[in-house]
């Protein structure tokens, strides 16, 4: 599919970090790479793969020697496992990269055919027949929607219509993650939400960490974009 479409244009996303690459462009990432994902996880190897364009199509090349590439499609539940020394076509229009190095987890997403644009164009932009897409049909990582599910659990369970949240400890422990891998997808599913139109994620001047919490919740509840049926997700074994 990809070959046929000569899809020249490819952006990496991690966690707000953007890089814009073109046909020309080659990207590694890993520890010491063109996008440095972690420089002190010493158990992440300093080039773990890249990202090229041969002949029309872009290339994801696993050049670790012991950690594998989980590519999940972002619109659907379609994911695929790229062991160490191989590589793979990317033909998801909008996929994350994760994979695992010591106790840390990582994620950046890629997209295809983005054009000196956000990841995330006008959301009127992305409908085929003219039709507004919502927040609450934006796609999003397994990782992602459980966390948003974990903020807002106890809201979810209560008939108050006030936002209560938990720690961000309290949560990071109901998910059975460390607080820096919480912290790191909180920030990354903000950036991704405020791409998409949701306004008081960033942060900043004038916006406390609570703030913006509570504005991931209310806006999630109310467009839908999580439902008591997800609460379901918590039960779920961590990962």
């Amino acid at each position: 599919m990809a070959s046929s479409t000569g899809v020249e244009r490819l952006q990496v996303d991690f966690v707000g970090e953007l890089r814009d690459l073109g046909p020309e462009d080659v990207l590694t990432f890993g520890r010491e790479a063109d996008l440095t994902l972690d420089e002190d996880n010493q158990y992440l190897h300093r080039l773990l793969g890249r990202l090229e364009h041969r002949q029309g199509v872009w290339w994801l090349i696993n050049t670790g020697s012991r950690i594998p590439l989980v590519v999940q499609d972002l619109t659907s539940r379609s994911q695929v496992t790229l062991a160490p020394g191989r590589e793979m076509a990317m033909t998801f229009p909008n996929a994350a990269v994760q994979f695992q190095a010591g106790r840390s987890n990582y994620e950046f997403e890629v997209s295809l055919g983005i054009e000196n644009e956000s990841l995330f164009a006008d959301l009127d932009d992305l409908a085929d027949d003219g039709a507004t897409i919502g927040i609450g049909d934006l796609p999003l990582t397994d990782d992602q929607r459980r966390l948003i599910v974990v903020l807002a659990e106890q809201t979810l369970r209560s008939s108050s219509v006030e936002i209560q949240l938990p720690t961000n400890r309290g949560a990071a422990h109901r998910l059975g993650w460390t607080i820096t891998r919480f912290n790191r997808k909180l920030d990354n599913v903000c950036e991704r939400l405020s791409k998409a139109g949701v306004s008081g994620l960033r942060g900043g001047a004038g916006v406390l960490a609570n703030d913006r919490r509570t504005t991931l919740v209310d806006h999630a509840i109310q467009s839908g974009l999580v439902t008591v049926d997800d609460l379901a997700l918590l039960e779920e074994p961590a990962n």
